[in-house]
């Protein structure tokens, strides 16, 4: 049996269009299928861990940023509405406009010199991506 290229195309495009119908079977199918449940929402959770640390400094690491008490209250779900985040006992300053670190007082590791900007001496070398700062920036 010798098969040309035209067999082999109309049996591709056949197997296409029952692979389509099946699809569009099958959504329907469990689109009405009692029991079956919508995908999961992610819904923010608060910890005890971070409800303390916004008790004691007045923000909190949540997923690598630093968010404040009213930040956190904004987003928190539903059955946590009623936490109780008491008012910090001290602040820790959040500046405006910046880039927040997961870690307090970091801005930026070697071998960067400010947040984006990379040590001219080491720009470029395999493994360092970024863009190099001026020659006037020192490192500090």
């Amino acid at each position: 049996m010798t098969e040309n290229l035209k067999d082999v195309a109309a049996e591709r495009d056949a197997l296409r269009a029952e692979v389509e119908n099946l699809r569009g079977q099958l959504s329907a199918a469990s689109a009405t299928r009692p029991g079956v449940a919508a995908p999961v929402q992610h819904q923010f959770v608060l910890s005890e861990g971070q409800r303390q640390e916004l008790i004691a400094n007045g923000v909190a690491n949540v997923g690598g940023r630093l968010l404040t008490a009213e930040q956190v209250r904004a987003k928190l779900g539903p059955d946590q509405q009623g936490v109780e985040i008491p008012d910090a006992k001290t602040t820790v300053e959040v500046p405006a406009g910046r880039p927040r670190s997961a870690v307090a007082g970091v801005d930026f590791v070697y071998p960067s010199v400010a947040p984006g900007e990379i040590d001219p001496k080491v720009a470029g070398t395999p493994g360092i991506n970024g863009p190099a700062a001026s020659t006037d920036t020192k490192v500090k």
